[in-house]
């Protein structure tokens, strides 16, 4: 866990020297979401507690499109509570390159949808640890924080992310998601 988090960070600072210090659109961008969903595979679906951060570099001008690298984890939703009898929780961890393509609706209202390619750790059992891939879908609505030219972006969206190996570990989110423009 520790190794995946300071490969994250290093990521995100290679992004950093791509970020420009006139007022240009911003290069990059971090954030994170938080909310709740479902874990699905060789096991019966279990509600989950869902979090994710992610780093997104402005590749629009270029490709039409915005790239986003991200970390997502997700649990059963008991490890939240308290005082419960239960040794482990089911989970699931992994990462996904998103192409994200944002849509403005009216002045600070905007919608965004993304696809890409997911690599998850399935950790639903305690003697399971299995690496599959397969693809990631996501929408979102939501709005500039501020004025037209806010680098703060809150919203509200689903994420469904599925696998086609080894245990075939799927998951869904239906989360808010913060966003900042360096």
């Amino acid at each position: 866990m520790k190794k995946t988090i300071l490969l994250f960070v290093l990521l995100i600072g290679s992004f950093t020297p791509l970020t420009k210090l006139d007022a240009q659109p911003s290069m990059i961008s971090v954030g994170g979401t938080v909310g709740g969903g479902y874990i699905t595979g060789n096991l019966p679906s279990q509600g989950s507690f869902t979090s994710s951060l992610f780093a997104e570099l402005n590749t629009s001008q270029e490709f039409g499109f915005d790239t986003r690298l991200s970390f997502i984890y997700s649990a059963n939703i008991n490890v939240l509570f308290p005082r419960n009898s239960i040794n482990y929780y089911p989970f699931i961890k992994g990462i996904s390159i998103k192409g994200i393509v944002s849509q403005p609706l009216s002045g600070i209202i905007f919608v965004e949808e993304g696809i890409g390619p997911l690599a998850l750790n399935d950790r639903t059992f305690s003697q399971t640890n299995a690496w599959d891939y397969g693809v990631v879908f996501s929408i979102l609505a939501g709005i500039k924080i501020g004025n037209l030219q806010s680098r703060l972006r809150l919203g509200a969206g689903v994420e469904y992310g599925l696998t086609f190996t080894n245990t075939n570990i799927g998951y869904s989110s239906f989360h808010i998601q913060i966003q900042y423009s360096l």
